[in-house]
């Protein structure tokens, strides 16, 4: 054998000892039928990261953020295992599937996912120094009369009293509203017929929407864009713009949100912490949908005002019992170790009352799976949700069908470690008292709000979850082309030497 050939067998070796000749490996197999979902865009950041997460284990959760509105209508026309929203059926909307639909009218229930603020997103600059403004401030007041049309330009007199020392630009503002169906759009109008009825009231007549409206108005003054991708990357490109969105989109662009107005008159970031402040103040009904009217005029001096939770529609035990497995593993993995992850994607984790009503919602699903009893220490660890465990425990994972360690690493395949622009990230406390612009609250409230907040400053931008790089995919790489060549090689040299031969014969 010549030293080449003894090259190449080496190379060949090398390459079956390091594996290269096997396919790499996948995710785990599919752990029962895949599951269709879709609906809100406020809560798809988070949907979206659940669902890759549990599909390290197998489970299959296919999610498309379409819209609460389209959400509820494909889960009622049975196109869709289940749905997310922000606004329950409404009485038209149920009268109409009833006539529509007759006896195949399907049964569902509500279940918290996770909690989060409507934020408003702003793309503007300071005109003297060029740099990007990130300490806006709103009053509901100002938020109302830029929503309904009544602000046209940034100078207005209201954002300027809203704004004392910050160098606001004169410009026109350019206000972008949901053009489609939106739960989001709901959500606002709510805000501003409780805080605002006399600035709503006259808007919701002249566009014949009572709360909640969830097809706002987008001829001029406004800019309609459709879904929260819509109307976030407008304002990311588009200078002098403002928007309603959930707060994990702004974080994603790293552009800044409005500090916004609360009752104690200060104003506050929606930063986990402060969106949770604000939600003891919410009414649950029977059906588990929520009243918020409290949550809007919540006293404390962080709490952020426009906060709410997000639902799922589920069926219950009008479901196959391998689909209502998959999807009881699933609830289980959103409500345990998947909430580890709600502040770094910029929602609010849900607390233990809201964990055991997921609980009881999964309880009631066609084959479900065992759950924790959130009574003993035992459950409690086995449910790693932050704000009540330590997340020790391996159990929820497990039962959700993955690894013991699928519940410490939720999240860290989806959001990066660097630093953004936005002040979600920068701003540690996210509140800011009510005289001026730069002045912060004490440093004791400071520091009582400084580990919550820290998972946010940490948080750069969403990302698209991509699998981790396989080191034989990268020795692959390295060796792949000798591979593919070598034997080119070796019968080039071959012939070369053949025709030296000949030529000396």
């Amino acid at each position: 054998m010549t030293r080449l050939h003894r090259a190449w067998a080496f190379l060949v070796t090398l390459a079956l000892a390091a594996g290269l000749l096997v396919v790499p490996a996948r995710p785990a197999a599919a752990d029962g039928p895949t599951l269709h979902s879709a609906g809100s865009t406020w809560v798809q950041i988070a949907l979206t990261q659940w669902a890759s997460d549990v599909a390290r284990f197998g489970l299959n959760v296919d999610y498309q953020g379409i819209g609460s509105t389209a959400g509820r209508q494909n889960y009622m026309y049975n196109l869709i295992d289940f749905a997310a929203t922000e606004i329950p059926y409404q009485p038209d909307e149920l009268a109409q599937y009833r006539a529509e639909l007759g006896g195949r009218f399907r049964t569902w229930q509500y279940l918290p996912d996770v909690a989060g603020g409507t934020a408003f997103m702003y793309n503007l600059v300071d005109p003297a120094t060029g740099q990007r403004i990130t300490n806006l401030r709103l009053t509901s007041g100002t938020v109302a009369k830029i929503f309904t049309g009544k602000i046209t330009r940034w100078r207005d007199p209201a954002v300027l009293a809203d704004n004392p020392g910050v160098n606001i630009p004169d410009a026109p503002m350019i206000v972008v509203s949901r053009s489609d169906s939106s739960g989001t759009s709901g959500q606002l109008s709510l805000y501003l017929a409780n805080t605002q009825p006399g600035i709503w009231k006259p808007f919701e007549q002249s566009i014949g929407c009572p709360p909640p409206c969830q097809n706002w108005k987008t001829d001029r003054p406004f800019v309609g864009q459709s879904l929260s991708s819509g109307v976030t990357n407008y304002v990311a490109s588009t200078p002098n713009t403002i928007n309603y969105v959930e707060a994990g989109y702004a974080l994603a662009k790293g552009l800044p949100v409005a500090y916004l107005g609360n009752a104690s008159g200060n104003f506050s970031l929606p930063l986990s912490q402060n969106v949770s402040t604000a939600l003891t103040h919410a009414v649950l009904y029977p059906d588990l949908t929520q009243n918020l009217t409290g949550v809007y005029n919540a006293p404390e001096p962080n709490a952020y005002a426009l906060s709410s939770y997000s639902y799922l529609i589920t069926p219950t035990s009008n479901i196959d019992p391998a689909k209502g497995n998959v999807l009881g593993r699933f609830l289980l993995y959103v409500a345990c170790a998947g909430q580890q992850s709600a502040p770094l994607l910029g929602y609010s984790p849900l607390p233990k009352n809201l964990v055991q009503i997921v609980f009881d919602a999964i309880n009631r699903i066609n084959g479900h799976p065992p759950l924790p009893d959130l009574n003993t220490p035992e459950g409690i660890a086995d449910c790693p949700n932050p704000t009540f465990s330590n997340g020790s425990g391996p159990g929820a994972a497990a039962r959700a069908g993955g690894a013991a360690g699928a519940g410490a690493g939720a999240g860290q395949s989806g959001p990066g470690a660097g630093a953004s622009a936005s002040n979600l990230a920068q701003d540690q406390t996210g509140v800011l008292d009510g005289s001026s612009a730069a002045t912060k609250l004490s440093a004791s409230e400071r520091a009582a709000r400084l580990a919550a907040s820290r998972r946010s400053a940490a948080f750069g931008s969403v990302k698209d979850v991509r699998p981790q790089s396989d080191p034989a995919l990268r020795w692959a790489a390295l060796y792949l082309p000798i591979l593919v060549f070598g034997p080119l090689l070796l019968h080039r040299t071959r012939r070369k030497k053949l025709e030296v031969r000949r030529a000396g014969t």
